[in-house]
């Protein structure tokens, strides 16, 4: 199902659906390690506004609500946080 919050192509030219459908396929255990790795990955690129890591941190957030399991993103984020 297309989301028209992230419609169109990544900075590679990739649809950015591609990366949404993929969070579908993920276990929770899965997704809570994509949520880990794009919240330090969109901090990482804080400098930089238009990185995909932005975006693809929202959709896991997104993915993460859609499955009435937004504790799997606060975890990722508590656990991010406490490493740094």
């Amino acid at each position: 199902m297309q989301n028209s919050k992230y419609a169109g192509k990544d900075n590679y030219g990739n649809l950015k659906q591609d990366y949404l459908d993929k969070l579908q396929t993920l276990t929770d255990s899965l997704l809570s390690a994509e949520c880990e790795h794009m919240i330090w990955l969109s901090a990482y690129a804080n400098n930089n506004p238009r990185s995909d890591y932005h975006w693809q941190c929202d959709a896991c957030y997104d993915e993460c609500d859609r499955r009435n399991k937004v504790e799997i993103y606060s975890v990722a984020h508590k656990t991010v946080s406490s490493n740094s």
